[in-house]
């Protein structure tokens, strides 16, 4: 994960155009034909019956609007999801999204402008919630806490404490947030299966097995991509430098050298952080990108493909070795994987150890990393008529009874009983048809995830499973990408505000950030590559560089001491 995206669509499934599936019943049924699913689930009861005292029993009726602001998602109807219907039916609660049509900005500042704000909004920590709490259109959310108390006991009241406004109040709640000690990710290298193993199956460790095997598909398979990444976001956030920075040294992470909205653009160096140009490991990690660029290994379009171009390739099984922080295992890797094992049961992509430089420890590369905070947040708007009911949802849907049926369906779908607190896959689950099951999108709506609780869950829940049948995405967490996450919630909140002095500076860093690295690709050799570090390094000092890393460093001291109590 890089920053916000390591946990970014921690949902289950891909992102793709959803068919809506009936559903199935109790027992005998599979994913790929079910029948009265919404039905059943419906009327299965939930894991445990609610009582005077239950969380379920504090669920307030209410009928809300929630805005997603991300160009990327599309909500599905409400009603047309088994999870959705169930909360309808049994809870009295409807959420009504609001589409951002691909424009996520540009609507959210157009409903600003009418004040006419949607009940919630999801969206990522920072400049946004701030300019909206200082414009009075959040609700504080302090009142709630102790009567609906699950946020402060799932999350803690020190990481809450983080996520505090300069007025003290608290006016968002995390999304996909850590309340335990394992960690979060869902970077990954992947290894087409029947390329490889057409190849001898060879060492893919270090940076000289990637350069070799990338020759031998060159040489062996010229329809096919040797090396290929995910696709460049916000102009600057490059996935094929960021992986690859993160096996150039130890500890190094992407978040490091991206200037984007969540990163940290800077290199820790004992308590102050520095100059991504003067670091060693970024050089290295340029260098060698560069000269797997101008070896035709790696995409010609790397620049302006999209993650749907990706996506065909990878579906295709036209690329050899595929390398990306932003939810590889969760979502496009998962998908193609399924699709080429669904044609052939020997075909598909396999999750391997994040290649590194000759000399790094294995165990100190982290592609990806993880927050406590979470992905991003829920804010309540004041445009909202009952905003106390909706938090009371908020409240149920990150307990463990809310993220059963949000993340795992309503009960009678997949599972029909729970035993520890885990839902026992039953037939139709064992049985499922992994691209329609994907289709189904079971894990859809929860803006409320508690990553702990359903990352350990649905691991005891696999294990519970016939080896064939276990899911990929939680083998490939357990085996690799969580123990290659860092923790970084230390490096939350290190965006200075736009129109500050150190927030324009930074602005300006980025665009010449979005400048420079294209051109690094595109060297002719090490020694230009070399050249152009040293320009951007004194480009970027002039720019006042310095100063923002000097406001970032302050702001990592702060956040060093609340994690630590004081």
């Amino acid at each position: 994960m890089i920053g916000k995206r390591n946990l970014m669509l921690v949902m289950i499934g891909a992102l793709s155009t959803s068919v809506m599936l009936t559903a199935c019943s109790q027992g005998s049924k599979d994913a790929g034909s079910p029948a009265n699913a919404s039905e059943s689930a419906t009327n299965a009861p939930v894991a445990a019956k609610a009582d005077a005292n239950d969380i379920q029993a504090k669920v307030k009726p209410v009928d809300f609007s929630l805005f997603v602001n991300y160009d990327w998602y599309t909500s599905p109807n409400w009603l047309e999801r088994p999870q959705g219907k169930w909360i309808t039916d049994n809870l009295k609660v409807t959420i009504d999204p609001v589409q951002s049509n691909g424009a996520a900005a540009q609507k959210l500042n157009a409903m600003i402008v009418a004040n006419k704000l949607p009940d919630v909004i999801v969206l990522d920590r920072g400049k946004d919630v701030e300019r909206l709490q200082q414009a009075g259109k959040l609700v504080a959310l302090d009142p709630y806490l102790e009567k609906y108390p699950e946020f402060v006991k799932t999350v803690g009241e020190k990481t809450l404490n983080m996520l505090r406004s300069s007025d003290g109040k608290l006016y968002q709640i995390p999304n996909w947030y850590i309340s335990g000690t394992q960690g979060n990710g869902n970077g990954a290298y992947l290894v087409e299966k029947k390329i490889y193993k057409a190849l001898g199956s060879p060492k893919l460790e270090t940076w000289e097995d990637l350069q070799a095997y990338t020759k031998r598909v060159k040489d062996k398979f010229p329809d096919v991509v040797p090396l290929d990444f995910g696709e460049i976001r916000d102009g600057a956030d490059v996935q094929m430098l960021g992986m690859l920075y993160s096996g150039a040294e130890n500890d190094r992470t992407p978040a490091f050298i991206s200037p984007g909205s969540g990163q940290v653009f800077g290199v820790p160096n004992g308590k102050e952080l520095t100059s991504i140009y003067k670091d060693p490991a970024f050089k290295d990690a340029a260098m060698f990108s560069s000269r797997l660029f101008r070896d035709g290994m790696t995409s010609k379009d790397l620049f302006t493909q999209t993650r749907d171009q990706i996506l065909e390739k990878l579906k295709k099984g036209k690329i050899a070795v595929f390398g990306a922080y932003d939810a590889v295992v969760e979502g496009i890797g998962r998908e193609a994987n399924n699709m080429l094992k669904a044609a052939d049961p020997e075909d598909g992509y396999d999750v391997i150890w994040p290649v590194h430089k000759s000399g790094v420890d294995k165990n100190k590369v982290f592609p990806s990393g993880y927050n406590t905070l979470g992905w991003n947040v829920n804010v309540i708007t004041t445009s909202a008529k009952n905003p106390e009911a909706i938090f009371s949802y908020m409240n149920w849907a990150t307990s463990p009874q809310g993220q059963q049926v949000l993340f795992f369906g309503p009960q009678g779908l997949f599972y029909d009983k729970v035993e520890n607190g885990v839902p026992v896959p039953n037939e139709a689950y064992i049985k499922r048809d992994p691209k329609k099951y994907d289709e189904l999108k079971i894990g859809e709506f929860n803006w409320y995830g508690n990553t702990s609780y359903v990352d350990s869950t649905k691991a005891q829940r696999e294990k519970l499973l016939p080896q064939e049948v276990q899911d990929w995405t939680t083998q490939a967490q357990a085996n690799v990408t969580f123990k290659t996450s860092k923790n970084m919630t230390e490096f939350s909140n290190l965006d200075p505000a736009p129109n500050s002095e150190e927030g324009i500076i930074l602005q300006r860093l980025k665009d010449q950030f979005r400048q420079v690295v294209p051109k690094i690709f595109f060297a002719k050799s090490d020694e230009e590559v070399n050249s152009l570090i040293a320009q951007a390094d004194q480009e970027a000092t002039k720019l006042g560089y310095d100063k923002v890393l000097k406001w970032k460093t302050t702001q990592w001291q702060e956040n060093l001491k609340k994690i630590s109590g004081q």
